[in-house]
């Protein structure tokens, strides 16, 4: 540390040769401190499954949540930032593209206030964002908080006591993410070495989204099959990085992944699944856990009722159940599939 550079900081603000991870403290300004073995000053940050989703501790600061198998790469942020904002500039920092550090405030003191807010909009740099804007002001009734620990009696954000709370202490993080993951802007992912697939919340897009369900018999609590339900997108992922591929959290509706998912191409992805919708384990089908059989083709809901013309169409030749499909097939961010319903009995499209 010579003396100050840009913005009076005592150090580099963002090294912008750094491409990818993993990082190291002298790559970014903000590591200097949120960093455990910080040289400033280390300030302690426990991941989003932690903080608001009641898991067990794991990663302790930003800088190590974001040197796990996936992360938001900084680079890849100040470049889509640059030219994007009208306030970043060239040698502005990454993490300011979500935080405005002159105005965040520390939410992890007490999760169930949204007032504490740390992000600010990317569009919208000079406010805190999701202090009114949460997902029950948006949604209402639409957002069901997961469950948060593993009792199963409370809901996030922090163990909220109810559906109510919950859903008001939750920023509005669909409208937060979806400033930049969005249908519009391209964002390409040097990591990825493609571009980041759009997100469509809308109507006309993800069911997961605002889509209008087209079933949903085979989902567990506290969602319903009579719901209709907008997810946020950290139900499902975290903000800096995770020990997942597409920054999966590793706790999701009030427990952890029974597994970890470590490539984009697998049927690994059922961890996840498997913690909002039931598996033939759970369905009581057979006694194997991460298998699909019986959501898509035994139970009330299932999209692939029998007798199908040709079961090597999907699965290829040999048995169906020893050759199971890659769930990234069907599932994935604007994802459109072609359900067959008894051979030439008819088709429904189906958004995932």
């Amino acid at each position: 540390m010579t003396g100050a550079v840009h913005f009076a900081l005592f150090a580099a603000n963002f090294n912008t040769a750094i491409n990818q991870g993993p990082y190291a403290e002298a790559h970014n300004v903000c590591f200097y401190c949120h960093n455990d073995a910080g040289t400033v000053q280390p300030v302690t940050n426990n991941d989003y499954s932690a903080v608001f989703g009641c898991a067990p501790v794991d990663t302790t600061s930003i800088m190590s949540t974001m040197n796990q198998l996936s992360y938001h790469n900084l680079y890849d942020i100040w470049n889509f930032s640059t030219g994007r904002f009208s306030w970043f500039k060239n040698d502005s920092n990454p993490c300011d593209s979500c935080h405005n550090p002159h105005l965040a405030k520390r939410n992890w003191t007490n999760p169930k206030d949204p007032t504490l807010s740390v992000m600010s909009k990317p569009t919208d740099h000079f406010k805190l964002w999701g202090t009114t804007e949460t997902m029950g002001s948006v949604y209402n009734t639409r957002y069901e908080p997961p469950y948060c620990s593993p009792s199963l009696t409370d809901r996030e954000p922090g163990a909220s006591p109810d559906a109510v709370s919950g859903r008001d202490a939750t920023p509005d993080y669909v409208g937060f993410c979806t400033d930049c993951h969005n249908t519009t802007d391209t964002i390409y992912s040097t990591s990825l070495g493609r571009n980041l697939l759009p997100i469509d919340w809308s109507n006309s897009g993800d069911k997961h989204g605002l889509l209008p369900m087209d079933g949903g018999l085979d989902i567990k609590p506290p969602f319903a099959a009579t719901g209709d339900y907008v997810l946020s997108c950290l139900n499902c992922h975290e903000p800096h990085g995770a020990s997942n591929v597409m920054l999966i959290r590793r706790w999701v509706n009030g427990g952890a992944l029974s597994g970890t998912i470590p490539v984009y191409q697998g049927n690994e992805w059922g961890y996840l699944c498997r913690r909002c919708h039931l598996d033939d384990l759970e369905s009581g089908y057979s006694s194997t856990a991460n298998a699909w059989y019986y959501v898509h083709h035994s139970s009330a809901d299932r999209p692939y009722p029998g007798p199908l013309p040709n079961c090597s169409t999907c699965h290829g030749p040999g048995p169906p159940s020893t050759n199971p499909i890659d769930c990234d097939q069907c599932h994935y961010h604007g994802a459109v599939v072609d359900i067959i319903y008894g051979g030439n009995a008819g088709t429904s499209r189906r958004s995932f």
